[in-house]
């Protein structure tokens, strides 16, 4: 590989907008992508790389290292240029000759990728990101997306980077426009390793301990659309660990464990009924003692699928859990089960699927809620409302069932006794007899 001189940076800067940032990736590839020797890029040589990224492709400094950024039509040329560039370009080459083939062209793909946003990327920069692969969800430009996935998993899915990243696209395709989710019904087929690491970032966001409540409901059409790819596509969540990483990253690099959407979602499905019994509260104006249409209105009905969001009460309306957090718990299982038994034209089952220490995050804000309904409670002795104690044991009841199939199915890893102990500090609660049937069943000191 010959080096890039200092006439050669001087011929980029005659070159205007988007045209130096096309020359510009050619040359960075040259520095990041070991060639014919296969010897990884010198640290002088990354220097390189970085000052070229930083003045040519992401506009962030000028010459003489002073700050500037793109406008917004530049910054989508970016996006565009960087999707034909990944799609188009046969790396190894002096540029575009066609689609890229076989692994070498896929280790080039994602070491340029990885070259490009790095874990200490800047705000702008990060915004370029989810242009770009926005824009690739739109386009069903794989390529970039399979960069995309592995870079996630790398760097981690629940990053900060990353979950800036899966706001981006939150916000571009579930907020903004809605109706653009209909793009998105094929992602799971068009590229699954980065579906399943999106599926993982947004089963965090919405699910941090941070969260009031431990939860915060998603979008109608994100929860909408991720119930649908988990149903359809039973082998999903499992996606990231089938990927070999090694053949397709750097020279050098360690790949990171994959990490599964199942014990975040879990926790949506165990929490959503509880959430949507402190909206009804609050719908209500904080009545303790349930509402004047009866008991009976604050039920959570998780067999029948409406398009309602809420019970009427007068001129109010009281929330009720969406039915889609059932069926998306029942696919949540049958995803379990499929790892167990696959069918003839799946792979082989795949251990270390969900974290038992994740599992055991969902109890404290079960926990936590309960202490907070019985504190206001106006009843002597304090005690749940009707509605209240249907929404917990609906939550304990999805809870147990998603410790069972998961330990059932050899699929947990990690120190089981730890969530056992754990499922055991919610004997206080009212009684779930399922969960006490999990308890006993893996030997564990009963209610």
């Amino acid at each position: 590989m010959q080096p890039i001189t200092m006439s050669e940076k001087q011929s980029l800067r005659k070159s205007e907008f988007p045209a130096c940032a096309r020359e510009a990736l050619i040359k960075v590839e040259q520095l990041c992508v070991p060639q014919a020797s296969g010897r990884p890029p010198s640290a002088k040589e990354m220097d390189l790389a970085m000052e070229i990224m930083a003045e040519f492709i992401f506009c962030e400094v000028d010459r003489r290292g002073h700050s500037r950024k793109l406008t917004c039509i530049q910054q989508l040329q970016l996006a565009q240029l960087l999707c034909d560039y990944f799609a188009g370009v046969q790396f190894g080459s002096s540029g575009p000759q066609g689609a890229i083939i076989g692994p070498n062209g896929d280790t080039a793909r994602n070491t340029l990728f990885l070259s490009l946003f790095p874990p200490t990327t800047s705000k702008n920069r990060a915004q370029a990101l989810v242009q770009l692969v926005s824009m690739a969800i739109s386009t069903k430009n794989k390529p970039v997306l399979d960069s995309t996935g592995i870079w996630m998993q790398q760097l981690g899915c629940t990053s900060k980077l990353v979950l800036q990243l899966a706001e981006g696209l939150v916000k571009d395709y579930f907020v903004l426009v809605p109706k653009a989710v209909t793009r998105l019904q094929d992602l799971p087929s068009l590229a699954p390793h980065f579906t399943a690491n999106f599926l993982t970032t947004v089963a965090e966001m919405y699910g941090c301990p941070e969260q009031k409540d431990g939860f915060s409901p998603p979008p109608a059409a994100l929860l909408e659309v991720v119930t649908q790819w988990v149903s359809d596509n039973p082998r999903l969540c499992l996606a990231a660990l089938v990927v070999n990483l090694q053949p397709l990253l750097p020279l050098g690099s360690i790949p990171m464990a994959a990490l599964t959407p199942f014990a975040g979602l879990f926790k949506w499905c165990v929490l959503s009924p509880l959430l949507a019994t402190s909206k009804s509260r609050k719908a209500r104006g904080g009545t303790a003692n349930g509402s004047s249409n009866g008991s009976s209105d604050g039920k959570v009905n998780v067999k029948k699928e409406s398009s309602d969001n809420g019970l009427h009460n007068g001129d109010q309306t009281i929330p009720k859990e969406c039915p889609l957090y059932s069926r998306l718990h029942l696919a949540l299982l049958e995803s379990l089960v499929e790892n167990v038994y696959p069918s003839v034209h799946r792979t082989n089952s795949v251990k270390d699927v969900v974290s038992v220490q994740h599992l055991a995050s969902i109890v404290e804000p079960v926990q936590n809620w309960y202490i907070k309904q019985v504190m206001m409670s106006e009843s002597k002795p304090q005690e749940l409302t009707q509605e209240a104690h249907e929404a917990l044991e609906l939550a304990l009841d999805r809870l147990g069932q998603s410790v069972q199939v998961a330990l059932a199915a050899n699929c947990a890893y990690g120190n089981k006794q730890y969530l056992l102990t754990q499922l055991d500090t919610l004997k206080h609660l009212p009684e779930s007899r399922l969960l006490r049937i999990v308890l006993k069943t893996h030997h564990t000191p009963l209610f």
